[in-house]
């Protein structure tokens, strides 16, 4: 003896639960993605928001800057004095000394000139 035949309205209302079914399923799972990402996105904010209230980036930076500042005070120093020395050219050390130098040398010679006439 055949089956008999559904209703079109009781066919209807079984693959309309059937779909009803996977469309739950689908929003649970996307419901675990979407709570798992957030999970993962507070712990990064919780990290970030660790380091900004312990201030270790800023200390880091703020030593790193120091650092850089007084490398490029100690370069800018130098830099005269390696240029005039590129160019050939006496820096004031260099003076000084050839001026002292010169006093000496001066001197030598008026004690030598004074010892001439004496004798």
């Amino acid at each position: 003896m055949p089956t008999p035949k559904k209703p079109v309205t009781a066919v209807a209302a079984e693959r309309l639960t059937e779909g009803l079914g996977a469309a739950r399923k689908q929003l649970l799972q996307v419901e675990k993605e979407i709570v798992t990402e957030a999970k993962k996105q507070r712990k990064s904010l919780e990290q970030v928001l660790d380091r900004v209230r312990s201030r270790r980036d800023l200390k880091i930076l703020e030593k790193r800057i120091s650092a850089t500042a007084t490398d490029l005070q100690k370069r800018i120093q130098t830099m005269p004095r390696e240029v005039l020395g590129a160019l050939g050219v006496a820096t004031s050390d260099d003076v000084a000394k050839l001026t002292k130098n010169l006093t000496r040398l001066t001197r030598r010679v008026d004690e030598l000139s004074r010892k001439q006439t004496i004798a």
